[in-house]
């Protein structure tokens, strides 16, 4: 097997894989400090993601697809979620765009990239990580960063969760906290073990109460992302 650590979220993992791919694509979080936990990748982990994924869609393999969920489920117990959205940072603060696959959050993200350059920084374009605790949330990078791999091993506290839809430049925040619980429920990693997924749930209580929440309607114009930074990004980072 293929042997090699990587630190994400503060946690060093010790990884057995069976490809030197797997190792390759965690390569920007590659580590030698000594580790806090082991995974050792099975067959089974890779039958079981065929199962998981019978569209046929994995995440560039079926070994790298399964390590991201055995990681997932291992950082539950860290108060720590995989989130599905772009994330990205200005002045030091943390912002997710989040949308159903295909909608266009990693091109709206694009587009706020074009309109601040330099005062944008990517952190994860696909699955970020929240570390979930009652003071602030803190938004991680992880290996898993889109197909574009867009994203840097960079952490910043989460102001603000975006939810994305395709309409005329309209937003608004969101302060019903039963609707945007269910929204989170289709865009949080839930683990398929009982006890793990029941603490997902109550770490989704708690980033209820601790960031604000958006929802924008936007086209794929320049005036989106300048909607986007005025309304929300602004008033966020004051």
């Amino acid at each position: 097997m293929i042997n090699f650590k990587i630190k994400i979220a503060g946690i060093v993992i010790d990884i057995n894989a069976f490809n030197e791919s797997t190792k390759k694509y965690c390569e920007d979080f590659l580590s030698n400090e000594e580790s806090d936990f082991t995974i050792t990748m099975s067959r089974e982990d890779l039958e079981n993601e065929k199962h998981i994924n019978e569209d046929g869609k994995v995440y560039a393999s079926e070994e790298i697809s399964a390590l991201y969920r055995r990681i997932a489920d291992l950082f539950i117990e860290r108060n720590i979620v995989v989130f599905h959205g772009s994330s990205f940072k200005v002045d030091n603060c943390a912002f997710i765009v989040t949308a159903r696959s295909g909608v266009g959050k990693s091109t709206h993200v694009g587009l706020l990239k074009k309109l601040l350059g330099d005062k944008l920084t990517y952190i994860n374009d696909d699955k970020p990580l929240l570390e979930v605790n009652d003071n602030n949330i803190m938004l991680y990078s992880s290996p898993w960063n889109g197909k574009e791999r867009r994203g840097n091993d960079i952490k910043a506290p989460l102001k603000a969760v975006i939810f994305l839809n395709r309409g005329n430049n309209t937003y608004q925040q969101l302060t019903n906290n039963q609707e945007v619980y269910f929204r989170l429920l289709s865009q949080i990693y839930l683990p398929r073990d009982k006890s793990k997924r029941e603490k997902a749930l109550k770490l989704i209580d708690v980033l209820l109460k601790r960031v604000n929440f958006y929802e924008i309607n936007v086209n794929k114009e320049m005036e989106s992302a300048s909607l986007t930074y005025e309304r929300i990004i602004k008033n966020e980072i004051k």
